[in-house]
């Protein structure tokens, strides 16, 4: 399930909510905390699904890329694994019928993006780096969505949009052997180590720029700038690493640095 990554999900939705300016003497308390903890579980239990399936569909690429994860190393069969993914989004897609319609169709939506991406879009040559960077995005507008007001939330997810496109093409140098063996169509794949560098730092770099724009404009206080920064020197040295699996590294903690940011710049 990648439980790191679930829970990062879960925090994007909460920042989401917050970003979209939650107030209990506005909205209620309770169905405010109500919404809020159905959204953050529902997207913790989609991106798990997501996650599993994207596994089940890579386990032959990964008895190359990554033979220790659940599938290739044995510790759990395709099967098992594939029952697993459907039953968590089954569950997702459930929980975000409790909050509102728009939930419900956003749920729906991304719950059927992660299926085709695991089974079909990965290996399209960028439509796949653009579908995952997407349903990172939209996270942020699941959780504004909560409260019917998903338009604060549109540079936020473009921010994590455009970090996350440079973060997916980077990481398929990473598995380009494993890839290539399992004739999967990727990035780096078509167009080569060298050119997938360059195009997923300039992705990263446009993210870098434009993240003190919030700051600029009024949206959000010095909290948020102050750590903002920290996320932008992360993601200067993924760019700056030669290594594709380090580079993935230092981006998914930029990317936490940077949600961690949000938050802080929306509620101080």
């Amino acid at each position: 399930m990648r439980i790191e990554n679930c829970a990062m999900a879960g925090l994007a939705v909460g920042i989401g909510f917050v970003v979209a300016g939650s107030s209990p003497r506005v909205f209620g308390l309770e169905s405010s905390v109500l919404g809020l903890a159905l959204a953050a579980i529902s997207a913790f239990l989609i991106t798990g699904a997501g996650n599993t399936i994207n596994d089940y569909y890579d386990r032959k690429a990964d008895k190359k890329n990554a033979p220790k994860r659940p599938i290739p190393s044995g510790a759990i069969s395709a099967k098992t694994a594939f029952h697993v993914a459907m039953a968590l989004f089954v569950v997702g897609i459930a929980m975000s019928f409790f909050i509102n319609y728009n939930c419900l169709a956003l749920a729906g939506l991304n719950s059927i993006v992660l299926f085709f991406y695991g089974r079909n879009l990965k290996s399209s040559v960028f439509v796949g780096n653009v579908a995952v960077s997407y349903l990172t995005a939209s996270t942020f507008v699941y959780g504004a969505l909560i409260l019917g007001n998903p338009a604060t939330t549109v540079f936020l997810a473009l921010l994590a949009f455009l970090a996350n496109v440079g973060r997916e093409i980077i990481g398929d140098v990473e598995d380009i052997k494993g890839d290539k063996k399992a004739k999967i169509k990727t990035f780096a794949t078509r167009y080569g180590p060298k050119r997938s560098w360059l195009y997923g730092r300039l992705y990263i770099l446009a993210a870098v720029l434009m993240s003190p724009v919030p700051y600029f404009a009024g949206l959000l206080g010095f909290y948020y700038i102050t750590l903002v920064l920290v996320a932008d020197a992360i993601f200067i040295a993924s760019i700056v690493t030669k290594n594709a699996r380090m580079n993935q590294k230092l981006t998914k903690i930029a990317i936490f640095a940077g949600l961690v940011a949000f938050l802080a710049g929306a509620v101080a």
